[in-house]
This record gives structure tokens, C-alpha cells and sequence, in this order.
């Protein structure tokens, strides 16, 4: 009830301010007469709003009584209607459909027996190599194999060579088409850079040189080639690395001729590309490894020792970690 009379007679206030308005009074009070009406119908309306808001806007009453009392006295004639108006629209005619945000789900029911455990396939080395060689399922030993595409290159490779003297012929096909995969991707980087090198005009040779010793090596690191094949990939990668090293060299050249000396039984070769690479500035911890290697073959087990000690103080790789344990 005190709503209704509130509101009356604020219209009685906003239509006497338009009649002072359009009286014949001076300009100065007619305007003057009219902002004051109109600041007074303002007022009692939003008085009568206040209770109409929602409840998380009658806590603070400071904000939402400035809002609603500057909305109604910038817009004049039209602007208390409005805003009267429009709360009572969003009061009375409230939304019939509201969007939910989340999505209502049954409850999930429990498995009706336990998970077998054992048909879960291990990613590691030692659980696919002995589900490989003990699995009486194929599927399982399928799965083992597609999941050494998880692994180290070196360490795949080994397991699927293994898995090619399985006694299923689709284990062993998954095998051979995996390693033929890996094999043709290398070798196809192999001819690209040999082609490259052999235009007259190949712009940085040395590059093209490095890259294409690096795939050879890779080629017999891996694994991929056997016998005589895994010589000429050794052999190729020497020949590229050696003449490098003997214009413009960088540490890891001598490094990987290192490696690839040490590959093919030279010894003496590898420790003299090791020191050389030393010499060129390769960082020590990398290259200790392969000291002590070479120490080991040389029997001479005391600079093994001296070499492994000296790489305790750096942070080595874990399985090197495990021989400087079993040394030291």
C-alpha cells in the first residue's frame, strides 16, 4: 500500500514538474521547477524499486539506489517509466528456460567381475620381452609389438628382431613391416642428402656431409643392419667423417668418428678421435664414456677407474650411473 501511494505521488511530482516546465515562468524556474519535481519522482520510485530487486542486490543498497536513481533523472519524461517498466517485466516474466551448465549423468555402475590384470600389456622393455616370449595370445604379443613404437629407437629395434623367430606368422609380418618402416625412412634420408652432395654446385657441403654420417651411423647403431651391410654403413660414415675432420672439424665430428672407430674394432683410432675432440672443446662429461671404453678394451682397468671417477662429479646418464657404481 505504501508502494502505491509512493508511486502516485511521484507521478504527481514528475507531471507537476512538466506543467512549472511549460508554465509562464522564466525560463531559469521553470527549469529549476521542473529538476526539482523531477528529482523528487525519481527518488520515491526508486524507493519503490529497492524491495522489487533481486536479493543479491539488496545487500548493498548505497550502489543499486544511485544506479537506479541516475538512470531515472538522465532520461527525463520517459526514464522513470522505463526503469519502473522493466524491473517489473523481469519480475513478473522471468525466464521460462534457464540453460543448465552441466549435464546430468547416471551414476556408473560397478564391473560385474574384477579386471584381469594379466591382459594388461607392460610399456617396458622387460614386460613387452616377456609377454613376447612367454604370451600364449597373439593379440598380446601383437600389442607388445605396436607398443615398442613407445620406446627408444635401439631398444625397439631389438625386440622387434626378436619377435621376427615368433612361431605366429602375423607376429612376425607386424615385426618385419615395422623394421622394413624404420629402414626405409632412414634410407630415404640417406639418398636425399647423397644426391644432394652429388650436385656440382651443393651449397654447404660440410653440412650435407655431417647429416649424411649421422644416418650411416644411425643405420648401424640401431640395429638395422647385420654383417657385411652394417661394415659398408660404418665404412661410408668413416670415409664422410674423416674428411671432415680433416678440413674444418667440429668436436662432434671427432666424437661420432670416435664411436664409429670404436664400431669397427679400432681402438687405437677411436682414443685418438676422442682426445681430439677433447682438444676441439667437446664438454668432458660426454666424452669420459667412451675413454673408459676404450680403457676397458686396452685392459688397462686403472684409467677406467680414473675415467669413471671423473665422471661421478658431472650428473651422467643412469645407466651409466650403474657401471660407475659396479666400478667404484
Amino acid at each position: 500500500m505504501t508502494s502505491s501511494w509512493l508511486a502516485l505521488l511521484a507521478l504527481a511530482l514528475e507531471g507537476g514538474g512538466i506543467a512549472g516546465l511549460v508554465s509562464d515562468l522564466s525560463p531559469a524556474m521553470s527549469l529549476a521547477s521542473y529538476l526539482s519535481g523531477h528529482a523528487l519522482a525519481c527518488g520515491l520510485l526508486t524507493l519503490v524499486l529497492l524491495p522489487l530487486l533481486p536479493a543479491r542486490y539488496r545487500g548493498t543498497t548505497l550502489m543499486p539506489t544511485l544506479f537506479l536513481f541516475t538512470l531515472q533523472f538522465a532520461i527525463p519524461f520517459l526514464g522513470s517509466l522505463g526503469v519502473f517498466t522493466g524491473v517489473l517485466l523481469a519480475l513478473y516474466l522471468p525466464r521460462v528456460e534457464r540453460d543448465i551448465p552441466w549435464q546430468e549423468v547416471d551414476i556408473p555402475e560397478l564391473p560385474f567381475q574384477p579386471v584381469n590384470m594379466d591382459q594388461q600389456v607392460i610399456y617396458s622393455e622387460g614386460g613387452l620381452r616377456q609377454v613376447l616370449r612367454e604370451a600364449g595370445s597373439i593379440d598380446k604379443r601383437l600389442k607388445a609389438l605396436l607398443a615398442t613404437r613407445q620406446m627408444v629407437d635401439r631398444d625397439a629395434i631389438e625386440l622387434l628382431r626378436e619377435a621376427l623367430k615368433d612361431p605366429a606368422d602375423d607376429v612376425r609380418l607386424l615385426a618385419y613391416s615395422m623394421l622394413e618402416q624404420k629402414e626405409k625412412t632412414l634410407a630415404s634420408q640417406a639418398r636425399r642428402l647423397q644426391l644432394a652432395l652429388d650436385e656440382p654446385q651443393a651449397d654447404d657441403r660440410p653440412r650435407l656431409k655431417r647429416r649424411l654420417a649421422q644416418v650411416w651411423w644411425e643405420m648401424a647403431y640401431l640395429g638395422l643392419a647385420q654383417g657385411s651391410l652394417r661394415s659398408y654403413y660404418l665404412d661410408s660414415a668413416r670415409r664422410l667423417l674423416l674428411e671432415l675432420t680433416d678440413t674444418l672439424a667440429m668436436h662432434n665430428d671427432w666424437r661420432l668418428l670416435g664411436r664409429v672407430e670404436l664400431a669397427l674394432g679400432n681402438v687405437i683410432a677411436a682414443k685418438r678421435a676422442f682426445d681430439n675432440a677433447l682438444d676441439k672443446g667437446a664438454p668432458h662429461e660426454l666424452i669420459l664414456p667412451y675413454q673408459a671404453e676404450v680403457a676397458f678394451l686396452e685392459r688397462d682397468f686403472q684409467r677406467v677407474r680414473f675415467c669413471l671417477a671423473s665422471l661421478a662429479r658431472y650428473r651422467p646418464h643412469p645407466s651409466v650411473r650403474a657401471v660407475i657404481e659396479g666400478w667404484l
